[in-house]
């Protein structure tokens, strides 16, 4: 709308157009207010979200090392609805997730189409917000409170300040944003604080089934497998942080309706900026306007402005901040709202569809006024606090370096370049949820702050499994790109395992111990003989008598050709507390071609599996041939023969 279009009313206006209202239509106002299909509207949308968060958490609890897409639909397709990330990822990392892509369009036009439908409709934190505020807060509840909550709309501007202030820090690769997007905020807290206690519940269940015989009785009846349910147990660093964050969320309701949606998303920022553009808009018809405020008093979002009889200024309703509930139009008494989807009138008058002024016009909008010192301010604490975090002592030193407090900082199989990962990373821990073995951790400060809740491998806790790709598969921003179990073995190096020869049982002590060798996947550990002059030649004599010195040993040494750094050796490795074999970060290789993605690939993978296989027989053949002979070479790792 042109600014010449908005023509202020003044109070003897407003009493002259005034409309009065019979008893009866007063009482039908009283009995039945607003539109009856705004109320159906309102069904439609919270079954929506209903339906949505089953979905979102079906597909959580459904994704597992062997499962990441259901009838070719990927599991992670929320996090792929993220467009922040998308966006920002995309900026700081020169890599886009091209199968992101389409699903970053589909809400980009749905945005431009209906405004922040997504956080109204689909967004699981938005709806588990609502659902808390019907438990907790609402009249009545345990946590109500006597006094209304405040409806003031003096924080507004503070989502887009932080959404500022993280594009001014994702310039020098550092993400803030990914603390507060709320798709990665509700995929980490059910991951590291939820999914624990949830799978301990459930696997008892399952476990006192199959002692009561029900397991027996559906195998016969169904042919179910109970047994194949379980869940696995997973366990996670820095839970707690992430666990009062979200509780913290929830209980900013108790102060105003939906206060993080309103004031704080990161990503309800972005959607706003967009939405100021959309179609979806309010029509409000002011000679029929009894002045009621129940449109800008109980608004969700507080949306609504000048509705007061004595306001001077003409009706505003803020699109921005609108997520389309449609609660104003079902609660107006004498339904003057109309929420409709119309070609703008100046879109209208600029093809000459029609004469100006002649076509309806929507609510004038709410202006975002931050300010200029505001908008460079923000801007520029961005940028001070992204170079600061780079300046950090404990950050990425470069290849051979690496992060100097933790040289065992090893990241998962497929990650992009370290300054890439940090910056595409979004902190959503999918990929630690389908690791199998639970290796996949949070960092604290072992990267630095700016890695912080990034996947780190810990095999101590358990190895990169040999054949598994699901970090890869289900990463939303393509910090961990899709990749082949061939690719992990021939061509990717997450680090290189040592053999502390002061700790190993076969080094220091000269017993036999084979451990690491039986272990390894790829024949990386080869036993050696050599000879050691300390050691006696008879056990059962001590070495000092003559004669009775040195005698030959068969130890491990790791083949760093053959070596992943997948760190079964350290896992298995019997040696307590500290392993005498410890994988680092040394000869790390990220470099690898990965599988071609399709931009569709978000909404339907088709054939996934051989896609990524397509061409990898041919292209590791020779690398294939040179471990063979290098395995051969080494010939098997047994113990010598009388040996136990």
């Amino acid at each position: 709308m042109a600014v010449e279009d908005i023509r202020l009313i003044t109070p003897e206006e407003i009493v002259s157009t005034k409309r009065v209202f019979t008893a009866e239509e007063k009482r039908k106002m009283a009995e039945s207010p607003g539109n009856v299909g705004a109320y159906r509207i309102i069904f439609f949308r919270r079954f929506t979200q209903l339906f949505t968060l089953s979905l979102f958490v079906l597909f959580f609890f459904l994704t597992t090392v062997n499962s990441q897409s259901w009838l070719g639909v990927p599991k992670n397709l929320f996090m792929s609805l993220d467009f922040l990330n998308t966006l920002k990822n995309g900026i700081a990392s020169h890599h886009v997730a091209v199968y992101a892509i389409g699903p970053g369009i589909f809400i980009l036009l749905l945005t431009l189409w209906g405004g922040r439908i997504f956080c109204g409709w689909i967004c699981p934190l938005g709806t588990i917000i609502d659902i808390s505020d019907r438990l907790l807060y609402r009249p009545g509840r345990i946590f109500a409170s006597k006094q209304q909550r405040e409806e003031t709309r003096q924080f507004r501007n503070w989502k887009y300040i932080y959404l500022i202030v993280g594009l001014g820090a994702i310039v020098f690769g550092v993400d803030i944003l990914a603390f507060g997007d709320p798709l990665s905020l509700v995929t980490r807290t059910f991951t590291f604080c939820f999914y624990g206690p949830f799978a301990y519940v459930w696997n008892g269940l399952l476990n006192a089934a199959d002692h009561a015989g029900l397991s027996r009785g559906a195998y016969r009846a169904f042919g179910w497998e109970i047994n194949n349910w379980h869940l696995p147990h997973l366990v996670y660093y820095n839970s707690f942080p992430v666990l009062l964050i979200f509780i913290g969320i929830i209980a900013l309701s108790s102060y105003q309706e939906r206060f993080w949606c309103r004031n704080l998303c990161p990503y309800g920022g972005l959607l706003a900026v967009i939405s100021r553009v959309s179609w979806l808009r309010h029509y409000v018809k002011a000679d029929g306007c009894i002045h009621c405020k129940k449109c800008e008093i109980k608004s969700r979002m507080g949306c609504y402005e000048n509705l007061d009889r004595k306001a001077t200024e003409p009706i505003e309703h803020s699109i921005s901040e609108c997520i389309q509930c449609f609660r104003c139009e079902a609660i107006c008494p004498p339904d003057v709202i109309q929420i409709q989807a119309k070609t703008p009138a100046s879109v209208r008058e600029a093809l000459r569809l029609n004469k100006p002024g002649t076509a309806p016009r929507p609510e004038p909008q709410t202006s975002i006024d931050l300010g200029r010192r505001r908008v460079v301010a923000a801007l520029g604490a961005g940028i001070l606090w992204g170079i600061t975090a780079k300046s950090h002592a404990s950050n990425y030193l470069g290849n051979m370096r690496r992060y100097p407090r933790n040289n065992k900082a090893m990241r998962p199989p497929g990650a992009l370049l370290e300054s890439e990962f940090l910056s595409a990373c979004t902190r959503c821990a999918e990929c630690m949820r389908v690791c199998p073995t639970n290796a996949l951790q949070p960092a604290m400060m072992e990267t630095g702050p700016e890695g912080i809740w990034t996947p780190i491998l810990v095999p101590s806790i358990g190895p990169c499994a040999e054949k598994c790709t699901s970090c890869g598969d289900v990463c939303p921003t393509g910090a961990i790109r899709p990749f082949s179990w061939q690719d992990k073995r021939y061509k990717i190096k997450m680090g290189l395992a040592n053999v502390n020869h002061s700790t190993c049982i076969a080094w220091n002590g000269g017993r036999d111990c084979v451990v690491c060798a039986e272990v390894c996947p790829y024949s990386a550990v080869v036993f050696r003989d050599t000879y050691d002059d300390t050691l006696p030649k008879d056990p059962s004599r001590p070495i000092t008598d003559p004669g009775n010195k040195g005698r030959i040993k068969r130890v491990p040494t790791v083949d760093e050709k053959l070596c992943t750094g997948c760190g079964i050796c350290e896992y298995h490795c019997p040696v307590l507390p500290d392993h005498s074999i410890v994988v680092y970060t040394f000869q790390e290789d990220r470099n690898y071609n990965q599988p071609k993605e399709q931009p569709l690939d978000g909404f339907l993978r088709l054939n996934w599996q051989e896609r990524k296989e397509q061409g990898k027989d041919a292209e590791y053949a020779q690398t294939k041939a040179e471990f063979k002979k290098r395995v051969d070479l080494a010939g098997p790792q047994e113990l010598p023969s009388g040996q136990s």
